[in-house]
């Protein structure tokens, strides 16, 4: 038995079936169908090792509707890894059948490609400004914009920096939140750190999540190689998925180099209170706030307090906690468009959650979250503005807010 199905069959024998994880599958929670809890997961993985059942359309169905939103693993009285587990049902699933043929193209023909990217973002910035929608799930696409962000804006020349970072923006900052990465630009200035924007690729969580560990590794090493000969002391990233994704590098590509990378990646709230000490702003933003945890920043990266610290230390404005403020919002990468129905559904507690705060806008530190609760936001009529903690803290600094609804 190879290392990885030994490392498989530990977390299969570590569930005692106990059914703990009903409580908090937000899938499961919606469905109420055992099919669609996370140990029949860990069960059908097991079958899978023990060479007990085939790859069909019912597996895969099964295994893809997980969010990868560790709730399961966070509550298990076991600390079964379930999104390990199937993770690599995923990617023994492609090795046996390979991936569906959109994806296939996405992944291997665009993803890989820095100008096809840059190509695809202006092709859909062009269709969305012909105003035709052909599906209901256009409207989860965000505004994307023309030029991206770091052909755009280019960090100022500090004299005499404290730190040197290389920023990884995500493709969604690079595409579409482009007043995120302004806000990043401008807090770090004001703090005295020296940004750098290396070239850099897609951080390669959609391959992995989507079983193409291939890509994955590929797009991994080209940012390890590209970030590294950058010299910088940390990489910091306003994304919670690509913080999550680029402090795995080490232990997907295993070699001492990537560990080295994933080493000095920091989500920007943490470094901007653990390692630079943020300095607090003057300007008051006087502003009702709500806080969303997302599930790769709170359980993927452990960091929840942080953008609390942030947002407590901006005058004038007011964090009120929202009930279930980690639960998944339903976004979870392509799950909003592979799984629409289902994501609504999971989205909808999400709103009255914050409906029932009654704060004025809502914080969180991950470009999808924001974009899946826009939406959600927007369907139920809610007008409130959805930005990332660091873009209320520029605001504090003296850079206005830009806020727009993705859809």
């Amino acid at each position: 038995m190879s290392n990885e199905a030994k490392a498989v069959k530990d977390q299969v024998n570590r569930c005692s079936k106990c059914g703990s994880c009903r409580e908090v599958c937000p899938v499961f929670i919606e469905m109420n169908s055992e099919p669609w809890v996370a140990r029949a997961r860990v069960q059908l993985a097991s079958a899978a090792l023990e060479h007990q059942v085939d790859f069909s359309h019912r597996y895969k169905e099964i295994m893809e509707s997980c969010l990868l939103c560790k709730a399961c693993v966070a509550h298990c009285p076991n600390g079964v890894r379930v999104d390990k587990l199937v993770l690599w049902a995923r990617q023994e699933a492609v090795k046996r059948q390979g991936l569906a043929f959109i994806k296939k193209v996405l992944l291997h023909n665009i993803l890989r490609y820095n100008y096809r990217l840059d190509l695809m973002a202006k092709i859909l910035a062009a269709y969305q400004a012909t105003g035709i929608r052909l599906t209901p799930k256009d409207n989860l696409l965000p505004h994307f914009r023309t030029v991206p962000f770091r052909r755009l804006w280019h960090p100022k020349k500090l004299k005499k920096p404290s730190l040197v970072v290389a920023y990884f923006t995500g493709c969604m900052t690079q595409y579409v939140y482009h007043q995120t990465g302004r806000a990043v630009l401008h807090v770090l200035e004001e703090n005295n750190v020296q940004v750098v924007l290396p070239e850099q690729w897609c951080c390669g969580m959609p391959a992995l999540a989507a079983g193409d560990l291939q890509t994955a590794r590929a797009l991994a090493e080209r940012n390890v190689e590209s970030l590294t000969k950058a010299g910088v002391d940390y990489i910091i990233t306003d994304c919670a998925s690509c913080g999550e994704m680029l402090k795995g590098y080490g232990q997907l590509l295993g070699n001492d180099m990537a560990r080295k990378f994933s080493g000095i990646v920091q989500d920007v709230s943490f470094f901007l209170v653990h390692t630079i000490g943020f300095r607090h702003p003057d300007k008051k933003v006087p502003l009702v706030v709500t806080y969303h945890d997302p599930c790769h920043l709170k359980r993927g990266q452990g960091t929840w307090a942080e953008p609390r610290k942030i947002l407590a230390g901006i005058p004038g404005l007011t964090l009120v906690e929202m009930a279930e403020s980690d639960r998944c919002c339903g976004s979870a990468g392509s799950f909003g468009f592979t799984h629409y129905d289902l994501s609504m559904k999971i989205l909808q507690r999400k709103v009255e959650n914050i409906r029932a705060t009654g704060a004025q806008a809502v914080a969180t530190g991950c470009p999808s979250c924001r974009l899946q609760i826009e939406c959600g936001l927007k369907k139920a009529d809610i007008s409130m503005p959805v930005v990332h903690t660091v873009e209320l803290l520029s605001r504090a600094y003296g850079l206005g807010m830009e806020g727009e609804a993705a859809c």
